[in-house]
């Protein structure tokens, strides 16, 4: 993994917005010699690092080699894994100070503000919400004004950050109502949720536009329509900024309705996860996962009437599961037709409280991750996983071919909601798909005539005029992208290579990111299925 994960950018924002120095760095593959070499030259104070699972050990190596650059500074961990294994991380990381526990924002100004005052004494450590060798400081207490750490685009000092479109991937609340078994989001954030206020979050998509271009945006939050109120505000806000962007989200099946999901659309969404978790109401019992199937099809349903995309997250190789209920889940897959279906085996993870019962049953030894180098311990290691996750996997690969809308779902989505960018976006791809290309044009077309201050009209339809080689209209149309959104990171690719000469230019080029901005891929079921067979 080489994105720079998102917390830093806020941990920034708060010291710089407060007069502090700071720099973040994504430093994902660089070797010894470069990081002595960038510690070194930065000489700072403070150095922290986020750790979660998966780095663990290469989080230990640069926590090393910055104790050999600056034998002076304060070495810090955060992140989930520290958090919730302190004593092993201390043990495996000579080098390290301290742990900052759960959130870090308030706990990093703290250690900053006591190096000011006293800056050759150890009165940082007295710091609330620090994890030490010889013990813990008072609990800090979560911050309940987000909009008071700052927005990341405006403070921004990053080295080695080679993609912009990273910072397309936003935070605006914190905690999530559920207590799932197997998640660590409440230990980690807390079950009451904290939010960012509309006006910041909007500021910021404005900051990401005017400085990098960003017409795409992907909202990280656990339950992003929690607070009905909030959602429609946000919403009212995009559709007036004249931003005209796309995004999507992710939340929980019973936080949704009718009224958010038109606004949301109407706001530029166009593809919405759930974290469904399992088709079989037995098993989310088991999972404690707080919601049934029929809030999950009713859910679903109402984001394909809507018409967004549909995208859901589910769980196997879970204990207590049974053939039945993976058959159930598989039912599940064809009824609600997921165009993106994330299939993972059940890993368990410091700070679940599936971990601690594991652990405290022996069936995790405590020096598992000094010994492995494996991130997931899986909670099922046995034939009925595999052959689960592969047989799921085809039901999934089926309902995609399936998801597409039909014509007079698109028809009926344009009757109920009148004029809606995402939908004719939506209708033109399927248009491209099967070979109408006049029809996917016009769909372009109605974007930038109802909507020309609208980069995703122009930017769809130069794709589609470089594809027909009709290669002047595609550059007249991408001169209007990058006139409305100067620096975008996917126009500027284009404009590079369609800026060679024609007999050089070849037939359908195009940048390694997809029009719809940023993606990841889950490699849980990957992972499974390749490890090595003992």
């Amino acid at each position: 993994m080489t994105f720079l994960p998102i917390g830093l950018g806020y941990l920034q924002a708060m010291l710089k917005s407060r007069a502090f120095p700071c720099r973040v760095a994504n430093l994902s593959g660089k070797g010894r010699k470069e990081v002595l070499a960038y510690f070194r030259a930065q000489n700072p104070a403070v150095v922290g690092i986020s750790m979660f699972t998966f780095n663990r050990k290469r989080s230990y190596e640069l926590l090393a080699w910055a104790r050999e650059a600056c034998p002076d500074a304060i070495l810090l961990a955060g992140g989930p894994h520290p958090t919730h294994l302190a004593d092993e991380v201390f043990e495996d990381c000579p080098a390290l100070d301290a742990i900052v526990q759960g959130e870090g924002e308030t706990v990093l100004m703290g250690i900053v503000e006591r190096l000011k005052t006293a800056p050759a004494s150890d009165l940082w450590k007295r710091t609330p919400g620090l994890i030490l060798r010889d013990g813990r400081t008072l609990p800090q207490a979560p911050l309940e004004d987000l909009d008071a750490v700052g927005i990341p685009a405006e403070h921004l000092e990053a080295d080695f950050l080679n993609d912009v479109g990273q910072l397309a991937y936003l935070s605006t609340s914190r905690g999530c109502p559920a207590t799932c078994n197997f998640c660590n989001t409440p230990e980690f954030w807390g079950t009451s949720i904290r939010f960012r206020s509309a006006p910041s979050v909007l500021r910021e998509m404005r900051l990401l536009r005017e400085t990098h271009g960003l017409t795409y945006f992907s909202f990280r939050d656990d339950t992003f329509t929690a607070n009905r109120d909030r959602v429609l505000k946000l919403m009212d806000g995009i559709q007036q900024s004249g931003l005209h962007p796309l995004w999507n989200c992710q939340s929980r099946v019973n936080l949704v309705d009718e009224d958010r999901l038109v606004a949301m659309k109407r706001a530029g969404c166009e593809f919405m996860q759930f974290g469904v978790e399992h088709g079989s109401e037995r098993v989310l019992v088991l999972l404690d996962k707080g919601t049934n199937l029929r809030h999950a099809r009713r859910a679903l349903d109402l984001v394909r009437k809507v018409g967004m995309n549909l995208g859901i997250y589910l769980i196997t190789g879970i204990p207590g599961e049974t053939w039945a209920d993976v058959e159930e889940t598989a039912t599940f897959i064809r009824d609600t037709k997921p165009s993106d279906c994330q299939i993972s085996p059940l890993a368990l993870y410091p700070g679940t409280r599936m971990f601690d019962q594991y652990r405290a049953e022996g069936r995790i030894q405590k020096d598992f991750y000094r010994a492995s180098g494996d991130a997931e311990i899986f909670a099922r290691v046995d034939a009925h996983t595999e052959k689960a996750l592969r047989h799921l996997d085809q039901a999934a690969q089926k309902a995609k071919a399936r998801s597409r809308f039909t014509a007079a779902e698109f028809a009926e989505q344009k009757r109920w909601l009148g004029f809606c960018a995402v939908t004719n976006l939506l209708c033109g791809e399927a248009a491209e798909e099967e070979g109408r290309f006049t029809e996917a044009e016009t769909e372009y077309a109605e974007i930038i005539a109802q909507e020309p201050a609208n980069p995703w009209g122009f930017m769809k339809r130069a794709l589609l005029f470089e594809k027909l080689g009709r290669v002047d209209k595609a550059r007249a149309d991408l001169s209007e992208v990058l006139a409305l959104a100067p620096g975008n990171p996917e126009a500027t690719e284009l404009a590079r290579l369609w800026g060679l000469k024609q007999t050089d230019a070849r037939r359908g080029t195009r940048p390694k990111k997809p029009a719809h901005g940023p993606t990841a891929e889950m490699k849980g079921a990957e992972t499974y299925l390749s490890r090595p067979k003992m």
